[in-house]
């Protein structure tokens, strides 16, 4: 088996990095309009319920703009609006650490 320092470029942090995710399963209610995702660079500086706030308006106004719009199949551009918003949000919070984040929208239509 393959020792997990050779697929790591912060090897020399190993005893400083944490590479447990923090996980929770919960179940899904039909009200739930969005999950995000994202790493510890916007949750550093971000609560989970300004998140949700955040996200849900932009995801509220934006469906209704790009509704009318076609986009690719598998592209969703108000839950990609909302996940840079939240970026944006972090940035200018003055998160120092890596700010990746994704936002899938609960309540678009389904693709199939």
């Amino acid at each position: 088996m393959f020792d997990s320092y050779f697929f790591t470029g912060d090897r020399y942090l190993k005893h400083y990095v944490i590479s447990e995710p923090e996980v929770r399963c919960i179940e899904r209610m039909s009200d739930d309009e969005c999950l995000i995702l994202a790493t510890d660079g916007l949750w550093d500086v971000v609560d989970n319920e300004f998140a949700c706030e955040v996200a849900r308006k932009c995801l509220f106004s934006l469906r209704k703009k790009y509704k009318s719009r076609p986009s690719p199949p598998g592209e969703d551009p108000a839950a990609a609006a909302a996940a840079a918003l939240l970026v944006k949000l972090a940035y200018g919070r003055g998160s120092k650490d890596n700010i990746s984040v994704v936002v899938v929208d609960l309540k678009a239509r389904s693709c199939g």
